[in-house]
């Protein structure tokens, strides 16, 4: 009898789970829906997501362009797995949902010789399972201090948080699932009662074993945390999922330092996160299938967490429950005294310091196991000048390499157009940046090797950081005023640098030869890659100051500087 039960249990699992051939028959569905919706039918023979959710989420936001025969089929995939037994862990919070015979059955491996399922194992890797979501809950929700998942009324047989092991194949390491169904009230983010699904022994998988399962833990229960106590903005492109991904990658090293799984995905961002036509970065906001869901830019949270602390990321989250991520991200800046605009230029330079120009201990923490940045354009100047004429989307970072004869100067144009990113804004913004040896009519700076570089770009919307490959230092020869002399009727701005200003404002006087003052304003005082900058619109000194040679004398906070400039009518 108990035999015909197990057998029976097991054909339900593969009624309601994953094909016996191990290949996740949820995944095969949503690529097939997703390249049927966009037309690219390479969609869906591509390899399976790492995490389930991802396809999940996208499928979630597109629901609504899935036929009624597809929601039905979608519906019924995303019901709970029938498992043969349970077990609750030890600390009460986690119903462990497994099979004890047949393919789904989990199982250690071994971990000498050529790998393989051990018989008889899998009270030994569920005991595994319980201990290791035991640990997740009590560092992220006890340690860190992240809301717990909310009980889900019983839905697995107890108010425990429900863990699902099955076979989900070498490519998916799991999911954490909801159906509209789970809906909790409490707005305005949309939160839901979710379950989480496993592999049952993570053998073949990139990171196999029990160091499989403990990523996939403090990756997939993070997801529970994000969806079940601060919700879902369907409101925002794709949900904003991108970021629900690169905080769970982090989440995985945060928990377990020593794995790195995500060593595996950085590369992407630092070499492929771009058209593969144009090689034009893409917005930091992207979340597409098949490539970029997000595991790629889980460098952005360890930035985050080397500046301010792990406890900011946490701030972030908790006001993901009453705005969209980008808001959040900015309100939890302004906190810590900067914003987002600031943040991402400065994280964009960050990338540049990676494999051997790594520094550990200024940069990221394992920022010499990173690759280097691959520069979207590479020319050569000779010497006389040499110009790229580019675009870039909001919120992106976009590296220009100039060839020079015994060095190369990097350009770092980051643009810092958050609310656009935040939209469908599709149209990138077109500028030109040039390297020159003589003046150019473009808003320019002095550099190091007898170099001028210009930038035609909005300056409200860019960041504009010039590196020296010899020195590994920025490439601007002195933190001079610029432009100087000033062309009123050329240029669109006059850049006062602040050098170790900590203010958020600076009042600017200028003041004629004999020292009469003839104009004065204040203006707030940015951050720009680390250091404080202020900028004059050309137009502001067009009706006040005349041609000729001023002192220019700025304050800010406890600080004083001092220049002398040439204006051009």
């Amino acid at each position: 009898m108990k035999l015909i039960t197990a057998v029976f249990l097991g054909l339900l699992s593969i009624r309601f789970g994953y094909a016996q051939t191990g290949t996740s028959a949820r995944q095969d569905f949503l690529r097939r829906e997703l390249a049927g919706m966009t037309g690219d039918a390479s969609l869906s023979s591509a390899q399976d997501a790492k995490c389930g959710t991802s396809l999940l989420a996208l499928a979630h936001a597109h629901g609504r362009n899935l036929s009624p025969v597809a929601k039905t089929e979608m519906v019924r995939l995303l019901q709970r797995p029938l498992r043969q037994t349970s077990k609750v862990s030890p600390s009460g919070r986690f119903r462990i949902h497994y099979d004890t015979t047949g393919f789904q059955a989990p199982a250690m491996i071994s971990t000498t010789g050529s790998p393989q399922r051990i018989p008889g194992s899998h009270e030994q890797y569920v005991d595994s399972v319980a201990a290791t979501f035991d640990h997740c809950w009590e560092v992220q929700v006890t340690d860190l201090g992240y809301q717990s998942p909310p009980p889900d009324g019983g839905q697995g047989g107890g108010e425990e948080y429900d863990i699902y092991i099955g076979n989900l194949g070498t490519g998916e390491f799991g999911s954490t699932s909801w159906l509209a169904s789970d809906l909790l009230p409490g707005g305005p983010s949309e939160r839901y009662l979710t379950f989480i699904e496993i592999d049952n022994d993570y053998l073949g998988h990139r990171t196999s074993g029990l160091n499989g399962l403990k990523v996939t833990a403090a990756h997939e229960f993070h997801h529970a945390v994000q969806i079940g106590s601060y919700g879902i903005w369907s409101s925002s492109e794709n949900y904003d999922f991108y970021f629900y991904e690169l905080s769970a990658v982090w989440m995985e090293d945060v928990l377990f330092p020593d794995i790195n799984d995500y060593l595996f995905d950085v590369p992407t961002y630092f070499q492929r996160f771009r058209e593969s036509q144009t090689q034009r970065s893409l917005r930091f906001t992207t979340y597409a299938f098949p490539s970029f869901f997000g595991y790629e830019r889980s460098i952005f949270a360890h930035f985050l967490a080397k500046r301010f602390g792990p406890e900011v990321m946490r701030t972030i989250w908790s006001g993901i429950h009453n705005a969209p991520a980008l808001q959040s991200v900015n309100e939890a800046l302004q906190q810590e005294g900067t914003d987002l605009a600031s943040e991402f230029a400065l994280f964009s330079s960050w990338n540049y310091f990676t494999a051997d120009r790594a520094d550990t201990v200024r940069y990221y923490p394992e920022g010499n196991r990173y690759p280097r940045y691959v520069p979207n354009v590479s020319t050569s100047y000779g010497g006389s000048s040499s110009t790229i004429s580019g675009s870039a989307y909001a919120l992106s970072s976009q590296f220009y390499q100039f060839i020079l004869p015994g060095d190369t100067i990097t350009a770092l144009a980051t643009n810092i157009e958050i609310a656009a990113a935040g939209t469908t804004d599709a149209n990138p913004r077109a500028f030109d940046l040039m390297l020159s040896s003589g003046r150019t009519m473009l808003p320019s700076q002095t550099l190091s090797k007898g170099v001028i570089g210009g930038f035609s770009g909005d300056p409200k919307a860019w960041r504009l950081l010039y590196m020296e490959s010899s020195s590994r230092r920025n490439a601007n020869a002195a933190p001079q005023i610029s432009p100087n002399p000033v062309r009123l009727r050329e240029a669109t701005r006059l850049t006062i640098p602040l050098a170790g200003a900590t203010g958020a404002e600076a009042e600017v006087f200028f003041l004629s030869a004999s020292f009469d003052l003839v104009f004065s304003r204040r203006y707030p005082a940015v951050d720009v890659f680390g250091n404080k900058v202020v900028y004059v619109p050309a137009g502001d000194l067009q009706q006040q100051v005349s041609s000729g040679v001023y002192f220019v004398y700025a304050r800010c906070g406890n600080e004083e500087f001092r220049w002398k400039v040439a204006i051009l009518q």
